[in-house]
C-alpha cells in the first residue's frame, strides 16, 4: 500500500510540475511576444489635460490703482497618433481643443471714496474668471526608457501651432454704489483676445509614466509646460475712485501654463499578436 501511495505521489508531483514549467513557458513565450509586437505599428490615444495657467502680467501706468491676477485653470482634450520609429523612439502630432482661463484681481476700501461706497470693491479671482478658446496642434519627439513588465518612462518634447478662432473684443464695465444710491464706475477694461486670426507657437516639454493594461494598451500620465512668448489677451483698463486722479494700466497674458496630461494608448497589440501566431503555425 505505501508503495502505491508513494508512486502516485510521484507521478502526481512530475505531473504538477510539468504543468508549471509548461505554464511558465507559456508566460515567457507571450512576453516575448509581446516585445517584439508591441512597437512595431503607430498608436492613436486620447488626450486629457488639466492644467494651472499662468496669471496674467499687469503694468499700472499712472495713477494709485491698479490690477492684480491670480493663476487659474484651463483644461484642454484631443487625440494623439505616435508614429513609433523603434522601442524608444516616437513622431506625436495631436489634434487639440482647449479653454485657458484667466481673471484679474481688485480692492479699493469703500472709504476711498467720495461719498464713501456702501461696500469695498473686492473683486477675487473666481469672481472675474473667463475664458479663452483655442484649438492646437502638437508635435512632439519622444523618447523612452522601458522598464519591467513593459512599463515605460517618457521624455517629450516639441511644438505645437495654436489658433483663436474667435478672434474678440471684450468691453468690461464695473461699477459701485455709493451711501446715496447713486452709481459710481470703477474699473473699465477693453481689448481682444486672440492673435488677430494668426496662429502662433508654443513650446512643450513634459515627462511621465506608462503602465501596461491587461489588454496590452498603456495608461500614461505626464506632467507638461507649455511655453509662449506671444501675448494673446491684451487689454487696456482705467480706475476711476471719485475724488482721486484716475489709473490706468495694461492687462495681458499668454496663456502658458503646467498641468498633467493623461492618456489612454491603444497600441493594437492584440492584432499584431494574432497576426504573429497565425505566421508562426504557417
Amino acid at each position: 500500500m505505501k508503495y502505491v501511495l508513494l508512486r502516485y505521489t510521484f507521478v502526481f508531483f512530475i505531473f504538477s510540475n510539468s504543468q508549471a514549467t509548461f505554464a511558465q513557458q507559456n508566460v515567457d513565450l507571450r512576453k516575448e511576444a509581446i516585445s517584439k509586437v508591441l512597437f512595431k505599428g503607430n498608436y492613436f490615444s486620447f488626450y486629457l489635460s488639466p492644467y494651472i495657467s499662468q496669471k496674467a502680467k499687469t503694468e499700472r501706468q499712472t495713477g494709485t490703482y491698479s490690477l492684480g491676477a491670480a493663476n487659474s485653470s484651463g483644461i484642454e482634450v484631443g487625440s494623439n497618433y505616435f508614429i513609433n520609429f523603434n522601442d524608444n523612439y516616437s513622431l506625436i502630432v495631436g489634434a487639440h481643443a482647449g479653454f485657458s482661463g484667466r481673471n484679474f484681481k481688485l480692492f479699493i476700501r469703500k472709504s476711498d471714496f467720495i461719498p464713501n461706497l456702501e461696500n469695498d470693491i473686492n473683486f477675487q479671482g473666481r469672481q472675474t474668471k473667463d475664458y479663452a478658446l483655442y484649438l492646437s496642434a502638437p508635435i512632439w519627439i519622444e523618447r523612452r526608457w522601458i522598464k519591467k513588465n513593459n512599463t515605460i518612462w517618457n521624455l517629450d518634447a516639441g511644438i505645437n501651432l495654436r489658433f483663436d478662432p474667435d478672434d474678440a473684443f471684450y468691453f468690461y464695465d464695473f461699477r459701485g454704489v455709493d451711501i446715496n444710491g447713486q452709481y459710481n464706475k470703477v474699473l473699465n477694461m477693453d481689448g481682444e483676445v486672440g492673435n488677430n486670426l494668426k496662429p502662433w507657437l508654443n513650446y512643450n516639454i513634459g515627462g511621465g509614466y506608462s503602465i501596461l493594461l491587461s489588454n496590452y494598451n498603456f495608461l500614461r500620465v505626464n506632467v507638461l509646460a507649455n511655453i509662449s512668448a506671444t501675448k494673446v489677451v491684451n487689454f487696456n483698463y482705467t480706475i476711476d475712485v471719485s475724488g482721486k486722479p484716475q489709473s490706468t494700466g495694461t492687462y495681458s497674458s499668454n496663456l502658458s501654463y503646467i498641468g498633467l496630461s493623461i492618456n489612454y494608448i491603444f497600441t493594437g497589440t492584440n492584432k499584431r499578436l494574432l497576426k504573429l501566431y497565425e505566421k508562426n503555425m504557417k
